[in-house]
């Protein structure tokens, strides 16, 4: 069980304690499910009265907000409640770091490379010429293929796939069931028969990229294909052949890509949205849940709606659709007035 002193946790994340500095914290939880003793947390004022509500001992907040005097609580003060909390609750995980090591029954290709305290856990399969970096771990039946390059510090969940000649950057988290490498989409009829196009591309991973659960990223047909780094990717994300994902990204649940889109930097696409082939979204583009791309979209904007459009544009036509029943009554009046003429 993790044990730190309220003091030690302000030090971590460089923040200030008001009240008992030496109050021990064993667990943290949230407002509905923190324990007695523990440390919650509370990002505005409001929060922060369902806080003082709690069996907390101690409360992460806000230094701009002002705290009640006689609470019996001790405070743990930051700037920004939220990020130091994210650091917080990686201390109180359960799930600790497996022991460095290689299963016996690991199956390693020939040429394989690896670094200083890997983990490769039962089942994992290495195809020939893998390179894995330092303290890499890969959980039960994962299969990295011929050629692949993992970096430092990466975590390949259970079941997840490498095809031959995928690159990983360092501190990547790869959630089960993911896939990264698979052909991409591309044939060619002729005479009513398709025909498969080879996709002998690669796909590289950049460094700090998260990808969901079951989430598929497909090699190139030649080239690349790149997530850029920092971008988070959620559960059940498709990304075709040749598509290049910019820095800082964040592709919510089903989003699906096709082959050879750009996206620039800080995109966010929101739940189910889909891009076309061949399109441009320019940097911190914003596209609602359900949006469809179906032709370049210039920097800067909050896009909804299928096809999308600005957001304003499409609150507009919202409430044009939402009195479509009124306006048709309307016309059907308006046209047997004319015939009773």
């Amino acid at each position: 069980m993790a044990s730190y002193r309220l003091s030690q946790l302000a030090e971590l994340v460089q923040g200030v304690v008001r009240g008992d500095a030496d109050l021990t914290i064993t667990e943290v939880g949230g407002l509905d499910d923190v324990p007695a003793g523990g440390l919650t947390f509370a990002e505005d004022a409001r929060r922060l009265q369902d806080a003082l509500q709690t069996p907390a001992a101690a409360i992460l907040t806000k230094p701009t907000l002002e705290l009640p005097a006689g609470s019996g609580k001790a405070f743990l003060l930051h700037p920004h409640p939220r990020l130091a909390w994210a650091k917080l609750l990686a201390l109180y995980s359960p799930f600790q770091h497996p022991p460095a090591g290689v299963h016996p029954t690991v199956v390693m290709g020939d040429g394989c490379d690896l670094g200083d305290e890997v983990c490769l856990m039962p089942y994992v399969v290495l195809g020939n010429g893998v390179r894995i970096g330092h303290r890499v771990r890969v959980y039960p039946f994962c299969y990295i293929g011929d050629e692949c390059d993992i970096g430092d510090d990466t975590v390949l969940y259970p079941h997840v796939v490498l095809m031959p000649r995928v690159q990983v950057g360092k501190r990547v988290i790869i959630h089960p069931g993911a896939v990264i490498g698979g052909d991409g989409y591309g044939y060619v009829q002729h005479e009513g028969v398709h025909h498969k196009i080879p996709q002998i591309g690669r796909v590289v991973i950049e460094d700090d990229v998260e990808i969901g659960c079951n989430t598929t990223i497909d090699r190139a047909a030649t080239g690349e294909t790149r997530i850029g780094k920092g971008t988070k990717i959620d559960n059940l994300v498709q990304v075709a052949h040749n598509v290049q994902v910019g820095e800082h990204c964040l592709l919510v649940s089903q989003v699906g890509i096709a082959g050879s889109s750009t996206l620039g930097h800080h995109v966010i696409l929101a739940g189910q949205v889909g891009v076309k082939d061949h399109v441009q979204i320019g940097d911190n583009v914003v596209v609602g849940a359900q949006g469809g791309v179906s032709k370049s979209l210039p920097p800067n904007g909050v896009y909804w709606g299928t096809p999308a459009i600005p957001h304003r544009e499409w609150l507009q036509v919202l409430a044009h659709l939402y009195k479509l029943p009124e306006l048709a009554k309307r016309v059907d009046e308006l046209e047997k007035r004319l015939r009773e003429r």
